[in-house]
């Protein structure tokens, strides 16, 4: 797409009022200066959604750069806290991550353990969030030992008729995981999961590089 075009396009959309900008009189007549061009609906519709990329993007590192991770969060909750954070829906996410709502909520509530995860798809998470390699490990490492406890609870509770994780609220999680914290054995004590974090961890790494985001690793 040549200049020329991307500015009728942006023109066009301002019009229309398909984008919602804060942009001063000086810029906007600059804008409509530009002669009116007919273009696709396919290439209103890619602008739109870099545009909206790019402003959802602007929200989660505002909501990055005021969240540090504590040293026990989940991997989930940190998400979570992000997501809430830069005012953006699961379903928002999910679109981003090629992926349902539903499977952004269960990876937030630690129903998905990271490890679970495909190399591409973690990296897909670490991308959109922003988070470095090096809080990696600690966050997957109570990750795996909540997700362990958790499987095992909603197991019981499923042979007793309990809830299905899907029809727990949000503090019947949080207690859970509270309580699976004080009972679990931590998942670094366990050397076949150690291991299986490390080596996780490294075609994480690895897929990073390939990446070319060495900004996340260093």
């Amino acid at each position: 797409m040549n200049e020329k075009l991307l500015n009728d396009l942006l023109a066009s959309a301002v019009r229309s009022g398909h984008v919602s900008l804060e942009l001063n009189d000086e810029i906007v007549d600059r804008i409509l200066e530009q002669p009116g061009s007919k273009v696709s609906n396919a290439s209103t519709e890619r602008v739109k959604s870099k545009l909206k990329m790019r402003m959802q993007d602007a929200a989660i590192t505002a909501a990055r750069a005021t969240i540090h991770p504590q040293v026990s969060v989940q991997f989930g909750r940190f998400i979570q806290t992000v997501r809430e954070g830069a005012g953006l829906d699961r379903s928002a996410i999910g679109e981003r991550l090629h992926k349902t709502g539903d499977f952004v909520e269960r990876l937030e509530r630690g129903h998905i353990n990271p490890l679970q995860l495909k190399t591409n798809e973690f990296a897909d998470v670490v991308e959109l969030f922003h988070i470095k390699f090096s809080v990696l490990p600690s966050m997957v490492t109570a990750s795996a030992s909540i997700a362990g406890a958790k499987h095992g609870y909603t197991a019981i509770a499923r042979s007793h008729g309990g809830m299905r994780h899907d029809q727990r609220g949000e503090d019947v999680e949080r207690a859970l995981e509270a309580f699976a914290r004080t009972v679990h054995p931590r998942a670094k004590d366990d050397p076949n999961t150690s291991q299986e974090i490390r080596t996780c961890l490294a075609k994480l790494e690895a897929e990073l590089k390939k990446r070319g985001r060495h900004d996340l690793i260093t």
